[in-house]
């Protein structure tokens, strides 16, 4: 009996272990591109202002100059690329459900802006707030389905942790500083990503399939792809903005 035991067990494992291979192996397809700006780089509509922060001389002192953050554009790439720009899944993943991201992200206060500018999370997915400057901050979240957010950080250092529950984009402001704004959107799957320095992104671990990708800029509005990917497989697919 023992022996018989121990055979069924073994069975089991190397079961279960072949099944969570063909898992995995099934969820590892990535999606990557850049963002392109196309257009006057030193145009008026994507011309960054100076934001006079003198109304509270801890932000002066804390940043000396900081500008407008509505359209950020990686100006050394070739071709001209876009900050700050969500790519995510939009259509093709049916009704599968994922797991909750368990990585806490932070949202920063730094030199009376919030850094980082976009946000992107997955429910439940926990923000933890920070105040990184020496002066007061207000933070006021503004959501049309989550709870709305109101509260402040008076100190340096101090932390608020948030977690919200629906999918949904919003804005945040401070109303200290009616300079500082900020954007998170929230999404009921993993599959995202915010475009930085480089302006790419990189979608991972995906079940092989078509999907419709949306890229999301608060200014220059929203762009969709097609993109076709095989399992294990990774396909570029560049999104341009033209801008008039």
């Amino acid at each position: 009996m023992n022996r018989t035991t121990i055979i069924a067990t073994v069975c089991v494992t190397v079961l279960l272990g072949t099944f969570v291979s063909a898992v995995h192996a099934a969820d590892n397809a990535t999606i990557t591109g850049k963002i392109i700006f196309k257009g006057d780089p030193d145009g008026d509509a994507v011309k960054r202002a100076k934001i006079n922060t003198n109304k509270d001389p801890n932000c002066a002192k804390a940043k000396k100059a900081i500008g407008t953050e509505s359209v950020i554009l990686n100006k050394k790439d070739d071709p001209i690329t876009i900050r700050n720009v969500i790519v995510s899944v939009k259509e093709g993943l049916g009704d599968k459900t994922f797991p909750a991201k368990t990585d806490a992200v932070v949202m920063d206060q730094v030199g009376c802006q919030y850094v980082p500018h976009v946000l992107a999370i997955q429910k439940t997915q926990k923000i933890t707030v920070h105040n990184g400057d020496t002066t007061n901050h207000n933070i006021h979240f503004l959501p049309k389905v989550n709870q709305e957010m109101n509260f402040s950080q008076p100190k340096q250092g101090m932390t608020k942790d948030i977690s919200l529950t629906t999918e949904e984009p919003f804005r945040v402001k401070c109303d200290v500083h009616p300079w500082m704004g900020a954007h998170i959107a929230v999404f009921d799957h993993p599959f995202f990503d915010v475009t930085d320095k480089d302006g790419t992104f990189t979608i991972k671990g995906l079940p092989a399939g078509s999907y419709v990708i949306e890229a999301w800029h608060e200014t220059f509005g929203t762009l969709t792809a097609n993109v076709t990917v095989g399992d294990g497989e990774t396909k570029t697919s560049d999104i341009t903005f033209v801008v008039k």
